[in-house]
């Protein structure tokens, strides 16, 4: 799991309440929205910042984070991505007559995966999967001249098929370089927010 926390700065918290002293009831009321529009950019800033480095969907790698908001009750307030590491068919899998083709990273290449190969599970969902190869001892002739599929033999002859996966989307949001930028565009996202929201209060008071 990996979670993000933003703070507002002392100097922007101590403006806040020099610009609202004389409506001291709209300050938490300011902090609280703006921290919470904030918050949901931030989703959508690590979603894309993510994307830069693996290929999954956004759809996907957005499914993997929530936004705990701030209420007047707590003032605890984070956007959190959780998840293990992924099936590979979410790495832009392809069959091949060798096995499986995927693409983990933007910036790589395609990297075949020998003997493996796509299979829906009971659920209807499609994964990738890799099962070890073993003689067909005891199947008949026929089988092997015809090279029937190994998946029609019958299991006593087949070893158990392995679910393949690669990254977590924790793990690349978490990244230093990748946290960082997520921070910064947070940060600034907050900034707005709050100058925003300053002014809509004051607004009100003329």
């Amino acid at each position: 799991m990996t979670q993000l926390k933003l703070e507002i700065s002392k100097s922007d918290l101590a403006e806040v309440k020099r610009m609202l002293s004389g409506v001291k009831k709209a300050i938490p009321r300011v902090i609280q929205q703006s921290v919470n529009r904030t918050l949901t950019g931030v989703r959508t800033d690590a979603t894309n910042e993510v994307a830069k480095v693996i290929t999954p969907t956004k759809k996907k790698i957005r499914s993997t984070m929530t936004v705990k908001k701030m209420t007047a009750a707590d003032g605890n307030a984070f956007v959190k991505c959780t998840g293990g590491p992924l099936n590979l068919i979410n790495f832009k899998a392809r069959p091949t007559n060798k096995g499986v083709t995927v693409q983990v990273k933007k910036n790589s290449a395609r990297e075949l995966i020998k003997h493996a190969y796509i299979a829906k599970t009971k659920t209807g969902t499609e994964l990738v999967f890799w099962r070890k190869q073993k003689e067909f001892v005891g199947i008949a002739k026929w089988d092997k001249t015809n090279k029937r599929k190994y998946g029609t033999f019958p299991k006593k002859y087949r070893f158990p098929a392995k679910a393949l996966t690669s990254l977590a989307i924790p793990e690349v949001m978490g990244h230093g370089p990748t946290m960082a930028e997520i921070l910064r565009l947070g940060g600034d996202r907050l900034k707005k927010n709050l100058d925003d929201r300053l002014k809509y209060e004051l607004s009100k008071l003329k």
